[in-house]
C-alpha cells in the first residue's frame, strides 16, 4: 500500500520528468498518470502542458487559471490515494512551506483557506475595531474586499472611506495620505485591481501606514503568480489574502491568509475549530476554551482537500521548474504587447494605467463610440475567453495574459478587436 510519501515522491518525480534534460539519452523515469515529459526550451513547447480547448483562446486567467497537466495529475494521484485508503489527511505542512518559500514568508505565517473571499473576511472581523474606526478601500473593489468591511460597518458601525485611485502610483498614495486622519485604522486595499489590472505601490503604503501606526490588509487575488511577492522583506504588510486558483495556475478552491508574525496575537478568531486551539474543556462543570494556537493556524481548521494541497504543490513546484522570474517576465511582456496593439487602434480607450510599475497581467479598455457590452459579446462568441467588468460601473473588456498564452493568439485577439471598431 503506498502511503502518503510516496506520493510526495511521485508528484515530485513527476516535475522532474515534466523538465527533465537528457542524461546519457535518457529521461529520468515518471510514475504512470502523470503529464509527458517536456523540455522547457521555448513557451510553445510549454504549451503543451496545458490541455486548453483548441477551439478557443483563453485571456481570463484574472478570473480562473488553467491547471496544467502536473497539477491535474497530483490532484487525480491524491484523490485515488484518499479513496483507496481512507488516509484523507496530509500535504498541509509541505504545502505551507511551499508557499511560506514562493512568498518570502514564515510556514507560522500561513493558513490554508479556500479563496480570497474566506481569508479577507477572517482578517476583517479579527482586528479589533470599535464604532467611529475609519478603513480605507478604494473606488475599485472586488465584492470579496467590499462586503466583508462593508458588513462589519453595518453591524459595529466602523466607518468606511473610499479613495479614488489615480493614474499613477505616486499620484495614489498622495490620494490615499489625504484620506487618512487619526480614526484611520486600517488601510484595505488591492494589491492589483480586478477592475482594470493596476497595481498600486503596496511597499510605499505600507511604509507610509507604519508611520502613523495603522494596519494594513492587502487583498491580493491577483497578486500570488502574476507579481514577486516578498511578503516579510519587501511588501511589509500585516495581512496578504490570496488564492491558489487564478495566477497561480492551482486547484480551485484554495488560499491562503498570510498574517506576520509579531501581529498574529493581535488578531482574534471568530471562527475555530480542531488545531486552532490550546485546550479545550466541555463538562457541566468545567466548559472553556483555553485559548489560541500563537501562529496562523488559529484561522485554520477543520477537515480539508488533501488532494487540493497536493495539486497545490505541483502548482508552486511548477512555477519553481520553469523560473519564478521566467514566469513573471513572460506575463508582463505579453501584457505590454496587448497594450501597444491597443493604443495604435482608434475608437477605443484604455483604463489600465500605462506606468509600468501600475501595470501586470491585466488590461482593459472600452469602445468609445459603441456598445462595449454588445462588442464584448461578439467576441466571446468568437473563441476569444476574456471578462466583461461591470465593477465600479466601468462596463469596459478585460483581458488577462499568461504563459499559455502566445504572440499569435494575441494578434488574433487585436485582430478581432480592430474589426470592431
Amino acid at each position: 500500500m503506498q502511503d502518503r510519501r510516496d506520493f510526495i515522491r511521485l508528484g515530485a518525480l513527476g516535475l522532474a520528468g515534466l523538465f527533465a534534460t537528457e542524461v546519457d539519452g535518457e529521461i529520468l523515469p515518471r510514475p504512470n498518470k502523470v503529464a509527458k515529459p517536456v523540455r522547457f526550451k521555448s513557451w510553445k513547447k510549454l504549451q503543451s502542458c496545458f490541455d486548453i480547448n483548441k477551439d478557443i483562446a483563453y485571456f481570463n486567467t484574472g478570473t480562473m487559471g488553467l491547471s496544467p497537466k502536473p497539477v491535474m495529475d497530483a490532484v487525480s494521484n491524491r484523490m485515488e490515494f484518499v479513496n483507496q485508503t481512507g488516509s484523507y489527511s496530509g500535504h498541509k505542512k509541505e504545502l505551507k512551506k511551499a508557499l511560506a518559500l514562493f512568498t518570502g514568508a514564515k510556514p507560522n505565517e500561513v493558513a490554508l483557506t479556500h479563496n480570497v473571499s474566506e481569508g479577507i473576511n477572517i482578517a476583517a472581523w479579527s482586528l479589533p475595531l470599535k464604532a467611529g474606526d475609519e478603513v480605507i478601500l478604494t473606488d475599485h473593489e472586488h465584492v470579496g474586499n467590499a462586503l466583508p468591511w462593508l458588513n462589519r460597518q453595518r453591524l459595529e458601525n466602523i466607518r468606511i472611506r473610499v479613495v479614488e485611485l489615480q493614474p499613477t502610483a505616486e499620484a495614489t498614495l498622495d490620494a490615499i495620505k489625504a484620506l487618512t486622519n487619526e480614526k484611520t485604522r486600517v488601510i484595505a486595499v488591492p494589491h492589483v485591481t480586478c477592475t482594470t489590472g493596476q497595481v498600486l505601490p503596496i511597499k510605499q503604503i505600507v511604509e507610509f501606514a507604519q508611520s502613523r501606526d495603522i494596519r494594513t490588509f492587502i487583498d491580493g487575488a491577483h497578486g500570488l503568480g502574476m507579481l514577486n511577492l516578498e511578503l516579510n522583506k519587501t511588501l511589509g504588510c500585516d495581512v496578504y489574502a490570496s488564492c491558489g486558483h487564478k495566477w497561480n495556475l492551482g486547484p480551485k478552491g484554495t488560499g491562503f491568509l498570510y498574517a506576520r508574525e509579531d501581529l498574529i496575537q493581535e488578531l482574534t478568531p471568530h471562527f475555530v475549530g480542531g488545531y486552532s486551539d490550546t485546550g479545550w474543556k466541555l463538562s457541566d462543570n468545567d466548559s472553556k476554551l483555553e485559548g489560541y494556537v500563537d501562529n496562523a493556524h488559529r484561522f485554520h481548521y477543520g477537515t480539508q482537500n488533501s488532494a487540493l494541497y497536493a495539486g497545490w504543490n505541483a502548482a508552486v513546484s511548477f512555477f519553481d521548474q520553469v523560473g519564478k522570474d521566467k514566469i513573471y517576465q513572460r506575463i508582463g511582456d505579453l501584457n505590454d504587447m496587448v497594450l501597444e496593439g491597443l493604443q495604435n487602434m482608434n475608437g477605443i480607450s484604455i483604463l489600465t494605467p500605462t506606468e509600468k510599475m501600475s501595470r501586470g497581467g491585466l488590461i482593459s479598455f472600452v469602445f468609445d463610440n459603441q456598445d462595449t457590452r454588445a462588442l464584448y459579446s461578439k467576441l466571446r462568441e468568437n473563441k476569444w475567453v476574456i471578462r466583461f467588468v461591470g465593477e465600479s460601473d466601468l462596463n469596459c473588456i478585460r483581458i488577462s495574459t499568461h504563459i499559455y498564452n502566445s504572440e499569435s493568439q494575441i494578434e488574433g485577439l487585436l485582430s478581432a478587436i480592430r474589426s470592431c471598431v
